[in-house]
């Protein structure tokens, strides 16, 4: 399934897409019957959904697919579903409009809503519990579904890395199915593009339905935000599980439950990809325990799928400041530790370990690396005959390196044409021709009017 799209019509190649992407996921092409204008479509198989080139995107040709359509039938038709909430709703509709939207949901729907915030719990204390069960063991933690799509096709090397403990959502979704013996279809709220990969892939739950879409909608059908609200989630809201969202909330989480971990933090598309490619090359005695990512800089708070940012980032870590403060005093029970962690006491008596865990599988389509001589040959039609051209790295292309655009190029991701020194040179080799032939017409006329003299 193609997640991202592409609308041909508003594009115009400006390689804001192509400068972002951590993948070669898109294909830029002239035009059909143009020379000099360009489109940038998308590689389905390569693209890891980031997410990031709906982002940047200024021309609204980029967006995406997820399952709002299925959920507005339901809804509308009051057909019976379970409403799994993702903990960023608490950041992405602040001072207390994500309990209006979900009052207002259950109100006009036929649903039962639960906090993924609680799958979180279950998350954090089912790494511990493997962990614990598999001494000596690396885990890079999989909750964002672009690293997981990312090591599946780029990196399979680090598959026996990959944490087999599912997501906050598929720890969810497994609880309420297999202990809840709840059957209904399952309808993520999210802040995330990627989670409908996530669906396929799992097949936990059903569907993934963005909070940008759904604000959309409810705005539409005139949601009052000013109406008070009291909400509870059908079944216990996340205790620590609710820090998931910020930048290294699984890791907090962990280390609450087991302070000697050693785990190590990364997010943002510039720095964790890197940081992935790394790890591989890393000894085991040389990586942490526990390597905490994310596919956003800002963690799920600032994921892709969210509607307009009213709320600023200092605003946003003010909120996850108040979760984290109440959290950590939920779980300690009091300034004494009486009921510490008693939720996860629970877990320990009625939850089973394999019950949450899952597989990966490789899905790697490596194209072939290219040699010195294929470089070389598209340096020649690119006009880089020299170490100098070739290392130029301006950028304008999209690509960090020449040798980046090259690969491109090889491989029919790109054309030529979109490179600012090929334009430069063609139009450098176009002026000599026509000044060539200038002089020869002035050598011939010349000639001519000797002739008749």
């Amino acid at each position: 399934m193609q997640i991202i799209t592409v609308d041909e019509n508003k594009c115009i190649g400006c390689n804001a897409c192509v400068r972002v992407c951590p993948v070669h996921a898109n294909i830029t092409r002239l035009k059909d019957g143009t020379t000099d204008e360009f489109i940038t479509t998308i590689d389905s198989q390569a693209c890891i959904n980031c997410g990031e080139c709906v982002k940047v995107c200024r021309h609204n040709a980029r967006g995406y697919i997820d399952h709002f359509e299925i959920f507005k039938d339901y809804f509308e038709n009051k057909k019976e579903m379970i409403l799994i909430v993702a903990p960023a709703v608490r950041t992405s509709y602040p001072n207390g409009e994500w309990k209006v939207l979900l009052s207002w949901l259950r109100k006009n729907g036929n649903c039962r809503i639960y906090d993924v915030g609680f799958g979180a719990d279950i998350c954090s204390y089912m790494y511990n519990r493997y962990l614990t069960e598999n001494p000596g063991k690396k885990l890079i933690t999989q909750p964002c579904p672009a690293v997981v799509n990312y090591i599946q096709k780029y990196k399979p090397e680090l598959l026996s890395y990959l944490s087999p403990v599912l997501s906050p959502v598929g720890c969810l979704a497994v609880w309420l199915r297999k202990y809840q013996k709840e059957t209904v279809p399952m309808f993520m709220l999210s802040p995330c593009i990627a989670k409908t990969s996530e669906t396929e892939r799992e097949g936990l739950y059903d569907y993934n339905v963005t909070f940008k879409n759904l604000d959309k909608y409810v705005n539409k059908r005139k949601i009052d935000w000013d109406a008070p609200a009291e909400f509870k989630f059908d079944a216990l809201e996340g205790s620590i599980g609710r820090m998931y969202p910020m930048p290294s909330g699984l890791k907090e989480t962990m280390l609450m439950l087991n302070p000697s971990l050693v785990i190590r933090n990364t997010e943002g598309i510039h720095e964790l990809y890197p940081t992935l490619d790394r790890y591989a090359e890393t000894p085991d005695e040389s990586k942490p325990d526990v390597l905490d990512v994310l596919n956003c800089r800002h963690g799920c708070n600032r994921g892709t799928a969210l509607q307009e940012e009213d709320t600023t980032l200092l605003e946003v870590e003010q909120i996850m400041h108040r979760i984290t403060e109440k959290s950590i005093k939920e779980t300690s029970g009091g300034i004494f530790g009486i009921g510490r962690f008693k939720r996860f006491k629970e877990f320990d008596k009625t939850l089973k370990l394999n019950d949450f865990l899952t597989r990966y599988h490789d899905e790697s389509a490596h194209r072939p690396k290219l040699t010195a001589d294929d470089y070389q040959n598209v340096f020649k039609h690119m006009h880089k005959f020299d170490i100098i051209s070739q290392n130029i790295n301006c950028g304008a292309c999209g690509y960090k390196h020449c040798r980046d655009m090259a690969y491109a190029i090889y491989y029919n991701l790109n054309v030529r044409e979109n490179c600012i020194y090929y334009l430069k040179q063609s139009l450098k080799d176009k002026y000599a021709e026509l000044e060539t032939r200038y002089n020869e017409a002035v050598q011939k006329l010349e000639k001519l009017e000797n002739q008749n003299v």
